[in-house]
């Protein structure tokens, strides 16, 4: 999701650590039935506010990090549209990570996440997210993020995923999100040498 290196405000202890406890076990229970291939996992101990997909010894691996799972900032759609993000990075078709050309790049798996994800999770468990909610912890996240970036970090512009204000725009309308058949930022990335 591109949030790290974000101050972990975790939900606080009692009642409400319970209740998120709950809520992550009925959400990824609820991806496990919809998207049986992959493998989820929770780092519960980790306060990076990040999740991640990769592939580990041919599984296809979901994960996401304590400091997301338990941000008080984050709530249940935005929970959701995380996991469906990075299950994107999966099964998107379109632009491609440039350093691992089996994952889908940023703006691919937001593409997917809104459309093809968010009916295959809605079908098989009746698990919705709004798109208004999401966007609004997603801003506060976007806020704390943007303090201290460098003026060369956004990449090309063709590329939504680190251009906060446009990502908005775009995710709050999903039936305007173009298909994008090349990754640009990660091709940025890999070519500029303090990313290498």
């Amino acid at each position: 999701m591109l949030l790290s290196n974000l101050p972990f405000d975790r939900v606080d202890a009692g009642q409400a650590l319970l209740l998120r406890n709950e809520l992550l076990q009925d959400i990824f229970a609820d991806f496990r039935h919809a998207f049986p291939d992959l493998l989820f996992e929770l780092d519960e101990a980790s306060a990076t506010v990040n999740a991640q997909a990769f592939v580990r010894g041919g599984r296809r691996v979901v994960r996401m990090y304590g400091g997301l799972a338990y941000h008080a900032t984050v709530g249940a759609d935005g929970l959701v549209f995380a996991l469906l993000h990075e299950v994107g990075h999966h099964l998107s078709s379109g632009g491609r990570l440039a350093s691992r050309d089996e994952l889908g790049c940023e703006c691919a798996a937001d593409r997917w996440a809104l459309t093809k994800g968010a009916a295959k999770l809605r079908k098989e468990t009746e698990r919705t997210f709004a798109i208004a909610e999401v966007l609004s912890s997603l801003d506060k996240l976007a806020g704390l993020a943007c303090c201290g970036r460098k003026e060369n970090e956004d990449g090309p512009q063709i590329c939504w995923a680190k251009d906060w204000p446009k990502r908005q725009r775009i995710l709050a309308r999903p039936a305007s999100i173009p298909a994008i058949p090349r990754c640009y930022l990660t091709e940025f990335f890999t070519s500029e040498s303090n990313y290498v």
